[in-house]
């Protein structure tokens, strides 16, 4: 049971050595969860990192944060801002999530991932007998039914024999009351009938167990008098059986990923004391490879999910301007590193169109990171918007050494690379990002000659200011 306070904008300044000048009630409040004083040194880690970061590159920098409060869950855009005396940090979007247990992250991604399973709704009670099951099709359960009769026992509807090993997964999962994904169990009255079922525990108030809540799908339907056994899929065709292959991605790959960085980060910063230097580089190679490998889960899931027939995006009205800049805040760093100079919209700038926020963001920073990534040092990234007939459009340009014609349309191909010998990158992003842009009504195209760099253009609907 979770509740999610949304709260306006809020502001602090920290001193050049770190230590709190002012802050507002929220800042304040997690400086006490993290055991420092009001006046004292910013003790969160996520902003205290920005705000360094901020004064050692001398430039603004925007990201998403995310930070955890007492029982709460705390999602943000921060900025962090440089001045000569220290860093101003204004947080937008702060979304705080109050959580009712200490175990809801991986409680309610389980539950997400069972619930975000193909198929048919289904819920027991303690007992587990079913005390709704939605959306069957009628007969697929038992012969002649037209729905499923209520009380029926779990194990009267489907089989759970031990598997080879002399194990089943899902009664071994009801018994210590865990959610289980994708597991096969056929049909009591119709074996040839194949299931894919996913489920999650249910506790009343008091914590008691309530039963089970999940998703089945009929996944193989051959003659009569198959074995009567649970199904396990081959490997060759064990694609088919995962659509939502992206989620278990995220529980099996991201969650381990992102430990293995942040550890490995704090370990390169030697925060918990001074290391050898050999072993920090160490730390910071493992840090990167774990982000490129973050990028790869990231890729793979969104392809999964964008291939799909019957993939939608949200349709809501977003500003372009305001998603180039927010781009190039986060990939301020990655520029700098370079001395790449990334000219964003001003800030007064707007260009309302029609999408999804969170995937034109994600578009443009591909994009922007593709610029980045392959012009020269001390280069320029120019990002401009502007109105073309009834399309907003949102420009990249770069000072790259420029694709020839013939490998325009090409390069937006799937694993496309165009030869490059680099290790970055999966030869996803272009083709996602144009997925995504048509998906949302518009598109992306390229101009480019071979030694004159490159420009990108996002176009989407756009939406007429109401005063115009």
């Amino acid at each position: 049971m979770t509740r999610v306070q949304a709260i306006g904008s809020i502001h602090a300044m920290i001193g050049a050595d770190g230590q709190i000048v002012s802050a507002d009630a929220p800042i304040l409040h997690l400086q006490q969860v993290a055991g420092g004083r009001d006046d004292g040194p910013l003790l969160v880690p996520q902003l205290a990192a920005l705000a360094r970061l901020a004064l050692q590159l001398k430039i603004l920098i925007a990201r998403p944060v995310r930070a955890g409060g007492e029982g709460s869950d705390i999602r943000m855009w921060a900025r962090a801002r440089p001045h000569d005396d220290g860093v101003e940090l204004t947080i937008h979007d702060w979304r705080e999530t109050h959580v009712a247990s200490q175990h809801y992250d991986s409680a309610q991604r389980a539950a997400d991932i069972a619930l975000a399973a193909e198929g048919w709704s289904w819920q027991t009670d303690q007992n587990m007998h079913f005390v709704r099951f939605e959306n069957a099709a009628p007969g697929a359960l038992r012969k002649g039914d037209e729905a499923l009769p209520p009380g029926q026992a779990f194990t009267a509807i489907f089989n759970l024999d031990p598997d080879q090993s002399g194990g089943n997964a899902i009664l071994a999962s009801i018994a210590q009351r865990r959610s289980f994904f994708d597991e096969f169990a056929s049909s009591v009255e119709r074996q040839s009938r194949v299931f894919r079922l996913s489920g999650h525990p249910l506790f009343d108030v008091a914590g008691n167990f309530a039963g089970y809540r999940g998703k089945a799908a009929l996944v193989e339907n051959e003659v009569e008098g198959a074995p009567r056994a649970t199904v396990t899929p081959s490997p060759e065709s064990a694609e088919s059986f995962l659509p939502d292959f992206g989620k278990r991605l995220d529980l099996a790959l991201r969650q381990p990923l992102g430990r293995i960085i942040a550890n490995a980060d704090t370990i390169s910063r030697q925060t918990e004391g001074p290391l050898r230097l050999d072993y920090a580089t160490y730390a910071t190679d493992i840090a990167l490879a774990g982000r490129h490998l973050m990028e790869l889960v990231d890729d793979l899931a969104d392809l999964q999910a964008i291939d799909r027939p019957n993939f939608q995006v949200a349709r809501e009205e977003i500003d372009l301007a305001d998603i180039a800049r927010r781009a190039a805040g986060l990939l301020g760093v990655r520029a700098a590193d370079k001395h790449i100079q990334i000219e964003a919209p001003r800030a007064d700038e707007s260009l309302p169109a029609v999408g999804e926020f969170r995937r034109a963001l994600q578009i443009m920073v591909n994009l922007v990171g593709n610029a980045v990534r392959y012009s020269p040092e001390n280069a320029q990234v120019w990002l401009r918007v502007d109105v073309v007939g009834d399309m907003a459009a949102l420009v990249v340009a770069d000072q790259g050494y420029g694709i020839a014609p013939e490998d325009q349309e090409r390069m937006f191909e799937k694993f496309e690379r165009l030869g490059r010998d680099d290790s970055a990158g999966s030869g996803l992003g272009l083709y996602i990002s144009r997925r995504l842009a048509r998906a949302m009504g518009g598109d992306i195209r390229v101009d480019s000659a071979p030694g004159q760099g490159a420009r990108f253009v996002l176009t989407l609907p756009h939406k007429p200011s109401s005063a115009a």
